[in-house]
């Protein structure tokens, strides 16, 4: 019996065993598949349960004898959950029922049937959930891309990556260089700094790096539209070690959720990456609790005010 995991985390792979003793989950006995959206969370199932895991933007085909779906308003979006369970309905034929089919939905009882019921009201119609938008930087031509379900600000452009890359394209701009220069976008999304500023500032070399599957398939989709040459990276952990001390700028919009580990990861690549003299770009809304995760890493820090968000800029 081969079964896939959807949307499970690391910590809901252990139950109680005796004495209060956490032992891995029975979801796990047997030829089990975990699939996952972001390869941070493959690391960590990895990590835990030695399970076999896939990290991929969709679902991976194969015979299923059984999907079980673990989700809920503060595990993903409804529109991603909605997506997902598309494409389990498509892996299993539409059969959404025990025992090839389990829902476990942490939220309310009318929520996860409604969710169910989109699906199996039309089985035979397949939703395109993907989304195409514009968005621009001063003194270069709209740009046109494309966002998923599971992609940071999906269907717009978020504010904090819009002040990044309006601040980052109007100093590279003013510096009049024609030397190529290598831009590192990292958490970039489905792109939108580092193509904003490749399409601005016409001699980028850009990289761009994130831990979501899909952010990485749509960063790579929309830089092929535009005819920007990318190098998209799928890691948790930034840039490999061939590129350290290669980059001219980085740019960095990281989640802040975490207490600014995250953010400490970003300024962790960031001295890595750049070349002595490079310069490193945070937004972040509060200049204030990011400012002493910065001083950690550069001596030196500039505050550049724009669109209610605060840039923090270092030179190495």
């Amino acid at each position: 019996m081969k079964t896939l995991l959807v949307g499970y985390r690391a910590s809901d792979l252990f139950e109680k065993g005796r004495h209060g003793k956490k032992k891995p989950s029975a979801l796990l006995e047997g030829d089990v598949t975990c699939h996952t959206l972001d390869i941070y969370e493959r690391h960590a199932i990895e990590k835990v349960h030695h399970a076999k895991t896939i990290c991929s933007p969709h679902l991976p085909e194969g015979d299923w004898d059984k999907i079980y779906f673990k989700t809920g308003p503060k595990r993903m979006s409804a529109e991603l959950s909605l997506d997902l369970l598309q494409e389990i309905s498509l892996r299993l034929g539409g059969e959404l029922k025990p025992p090839r089919f389990m829902l476990e939905f942490d939220g309310k009882e009318r929520d996860k049937n409604d969710l169910i019921d989109k699906i199996l009201c039309d089985p035979k119609r397949v939703r395109n959930f993907t989304a195409k938008w514009t968005a621009s930087v001063p003194g270069a031509k709209p740009i046109e891309l494309e966002s998923a379900p599971g992609c940071f600000c999906h269907r717009r452009a978020d504010e904090g990556g819009l002040a990044l890359a309006e601040t980052i394209s109007r100093e590279l701009q003013e510096a009049r260089t024609q030397e190529t220069l290598r831009l590192l976008d990292m958490g970039c999304g489905c792109g939108l700094v580092g193509l904003l500023v490749a399409t601005a500032v016409k001699n980028i070399d850009l990289v761009m790096v994130d831990s979501h599957s899909r952010a990485v398939e749509e960063a790579n989709k929309n830089a092929s539209q535009l005819g920007i040459n990318a190098e998209v990276i799928l890691a948790d952990s930034g840039t490999p070690k061939r590129m350290d001390e290669t980059f001219d700028f980085f740019a960095g919009n990281p989640p802040y959720y975490s207490e600014y580990r995250i953010a400490e990861v970003f300024y962790e690549t960031a001295l890595r990456a750049l070349k002595k003299g490079g310069v490193c770009y945070m937004v972040c809304k509060n200049a204030l609790g990011l400012e002493p995760v910065a001083r950690k890493y550069f001596d030196n820090i500039e505050i550049i005010h724009r669109r209610a968000y605060a840039i923090l800029k270092s030179k190495k």
